[in-house]
């Protein structure tokens, strides 16, 4: 769609183009990292050209560092920024560049007392909140809820689960852990609503619910009473942010469900409500144009940093490995239509990796070296790269 809008805009109007790449990766047919932009500069012609060799004319410092863990990589970078700059003081020419999004809370909490701002361009996902673990909890305890002649009874582990999750000890305090400890003396499987007899503010979660809208409308209340209960928070905190998200966006599911006018089951509704928050982030707005920098590998695009220090250089990670994806068409049908294959997918990553260090004087890259569940604990295929391919050490 892009192309035939450019096309047109090419045939019918004024229009200049202006493409930023490098000569570095454009004229060696072997870079991936110049593949659309070879078809791009052919295709849509440029008046005035920008520098185009700065890969090898600008000199580089480049540093691989491998790490035993990610957090050891956040600790890190603290050690880097007092290379970069002593006295800790950054204009917006240093970057710290994420590969993996989830490091950016570990990230936060190991950078020194920087004298300045720090500038963070990305949003964090939800799934990472202590809200979310509260609505997941909440749902447990539904799903396990049992209704007999004798009343409602509750799971303990669930039940156990609620009162220790710090936004309830926050509005509970010590009663809280009372009644846990009540719980594990006397040694219940079940729990009846008995035990919250005359505690108001624990019976607003602790009843049944039926069918998926009385569901929603239970997540909904309980969230909306945490909201206005911890003491703690300020208008603008993150938690009571992360809430008014996720309570957003169980009404917003509510309301296309009962659009739809189709009676679902409580296990359908809440695969979909995982699903749709696993999916959300809270953005972060910030001053761009001061301070030290934070950003996602996609907020780098078109952007230019003297220092630039690139977390999770694994290559689980970066480029990572899309042949995993969730498609049932092969493999050669994508590539006889044209669609997006994993080496589309790996030259777009290569272009943003080679774009964002071609003017950088300082570039460290560092990665987790232990092999985990989720990754081999290989180095990127970029640092290779680099390491073969260029005349630097």
């Amino acid at each position: 769609c892009e192309k035939r809008v450019l096309k047109h805009l090419e045939r019918n109007a004024e229009c200049d183009f202006f493409w930023d790449y490098d000569s570095y990766y454009t004229e060696q047919g072997v870079q991936e990292a110049g593949r659309f932009m070879r078809e791009n500069i052919i295709e849509y012609k440029v008046k005035d050209e920008i520098t185009h060799d700065n890969m090898l004319s600008v000199s580089k410092k480049l540093q691989a560092v491998s790490c035993v863990s990610n957090v050891v990589q956040c600790k890190y970078v603290n050690t880097l920024l007092r290379q970069i700059s002593p006295d800790l003081k950054f204009d917006k020419q240093t970057a710290i560049v994420l590969t993996d999004e989830s490091l950016l809370m570990p990230l936060l909490h190991s950078l020194p007392e920087i004298d300045g701002d720090v500038n963070v361009t990305m949003g964090y996902p939800i799934k990472q909140t202590a809200a979310y673990s509260f609505v997941e909890r909440l749902i447990e305890l539904q799903k396990n809820c049992r209704k007999t002649d004798n009343g409602v009874t509750f799971y303990h582990v669930d039940v156990a689960n609620i009162l220790t999750h710090p936004h309830i000890t926050n509005i509970v305090g010590q009663r809280a852990v009372q009644l846990r400890d009540k719980i594990v003396k006397s040694r219940a499987i079940r729990v009846g609503e008995e035990y919250f007899a005359g505690e108001d503010r624990l019976l607003t979660m602790f009843r049944p619910t039926d069918g998926y809208s009385a569901l929603s409308a239970y997540l909904s209340e309980v969230l909306d009473y945490v909201a206005n209960n911890v003491t703690e928070w300020s208008d603008k905190s993150f938690e009571r942010a992360c809430i008014s998200l996720i309570a957003d966006s169980i009404d917003e599911l509510g309301n296309c469900l009962k659009k739809c006018d189709i009676e679902i089951t409580i296990s359908i509704y809440t695969s979909l409500l995982r699903r749709h928050l696993q999916s959300l982030r809270i953005p972060f707005s910030g001053e761009p144009l001061q301070g030290l920098q934070v950003m996602g590998i996609l907020e780098t695009r078109n952007l230019d940093f003297k220092n630039v220090i690139i977390l999770s250089m694994n290559d689980d990670n970066f480029p990572g490995n899309l042949s995993s994806g969730s498609s049932f068409i092969p493999y050669n049908l994508r590539m006889a239509y044209g669609m997006p294959t994993p080496e589309h997918h790996e030259s777009v990553y290569a272009y943003y990796f080679y774009r964002l260090i071609q003017r950088a004087e300082r570039v460290d890259m560092i990665y987790c070296s232990q092999a985990e569940q989720n990754s081999t604990g290989e180095q990127s295929r970029y640092i290779y790269q680099l390491d073969y391919e260029l005349p630097y050490d």
